[in-house]
């Protein structure tokens, strides 16, 4: 079995790496830039198309896998590049995973020309024809277009009739907002497996954690390269060493993860639900040493505003608690196994 990246997804990854260095960073946001900038979506909807990979061929995508997606959110979570691509991508999974529609496959279609969207899991919400409720905490709620609501009571497709409340947020390059919906016409979306939607999201969302671990290694091998104290750089010294060394097999035992949960949701291997959580947690816990372990070969100035080493810390704890925490999944998958037993 070859386990690794294909041809084509090498040359995805580079041309990801590339295009995202000509685009707004985490920086920017910092200092004011809007997170959800429309110009920066257009831009990346008309050069790369990446919001189209999901999106089956009959609606005007390409129809490609978790895998593929999962290249393509490495690489943004490697920028912390703020844009609704991940948001977006929820959203069309639990389209494309739904019963075929006239409103599903037009908002599939709408999806593929650009319009962002979102996805509100476990909306508080009650159906009698239109919907009304809330749902406390949706990412990218406030620059949707398109939002699908799974709730108790199903799935629902909506293309307006809701209010957007700004959430404050840890991480400031991921806009959440709380939905308000007060009789808000909508399509109920038939056939939709929420756990497995679930798996998908968290695969992805394990995917950007493992390329923002990757980001905060470099930087803390560069800086322990240039940093110097006894007259020698503090990478030469063996617990610098040790560390590095640690985050480098955290990243790679994260990849290997989410790389096999992309690869047996795409398959349809029995363990996909398994092998997702394990992928989440893995990914989450190794983005969280990480980025701690940065901040520290940093020192003092790794606890500065001025420096990049707070945002990926931060970007750590947001990711830990989406779509379930690391002792959550790992309880979860404790218990699947000894129940087989």
């Amino acid at each position: 079995m070859h386990f690794g990246l294909t041809e084509d997804q090498l040359q995805v990854r580079d041309t990801v790496r590339a295009f995202l260095g000509r685009l707004r960073s985490a920086r920017d946001v910092l200092e004011g830039a809007d997170a959800a900038d429309p110009d920066t979506w257009a831009r990346i909807c008309a050069e790369q198309g990446w919001q189209v990979l999901l999106v089956p061929e009959d609606q005007g995508g390409l129809g490609f896998g978790i895998m593929d997606m999962a290249v393509v959110l490495e690489e943004i979570g490697r920028r912390l590049t703020p844009c609704p691509l991940l948001e977006t991508t929820f959203a069309t999974l639990a389209l494309r995973a739904s019963a075929p529609s006239e409103a599903r496959d037009a908002a599939l279609e709408a999806i593929a020309e650009g319009t962002p969207a979102a996805l509100a899991l476990d909306a508080k919400v009650q159906h009698d024809g239109t919907l009304s409720g809330e749902a406390p905490q949706v990412i990218g709620g406030q620059g949707a277009g398109i939002v699908v609501v799974v709730a108790e009571s199903g799935a629902f497709l909506l293309t307006e009739g809701w209010t957007a409340e700004p959430l404050p947020v840890l991480d400031v390059t991921r806009p959440a907002a709380r939905l308000w919906f007060e009789r808000a016409p909508c399509v109920p979306l038939e056939g939709l497996d929420v756990a497995a939607l679930r798996s998908e999201c968290a695969v992805l969302v394990a995917a950007e954690a493992v390329g923002s671990a990757d980001a905060t290694l470099e930087m803390a091998v560069d800086y322990a390269k240039a940093r110097r104290q006894f007259g020698k750089p503090i990478g030469s010294f063996q617990a610098i060493q040790h560390t590095c060394a640690d985050m480098m097999i955290g990243i790679e035992s994260a990849r290997s993860a989410v790389w096999y949960a992309a690869w047996a949701l795409d398959s349809g291997a029995d363990d996909a639900a398994l092998a997702a959580r394990t992928a989440k947690a893995v990914a989450c816990d190794a983005l969280s040493s990480c980025a701690g372990e940065n901040i520290q070969i940093h020192g003092g100035i790794g606890f500065t505003w001025e420096h990049d080493a707070h945002l990926f810390f931060k970007r750590a704890q947001a990711s830990r608690v989406l779509l379930g925490s690391p002792e959550a999944h790992r309880a979860a998958v404790a218990d699947a196994i000894l129940g087989q037993r």
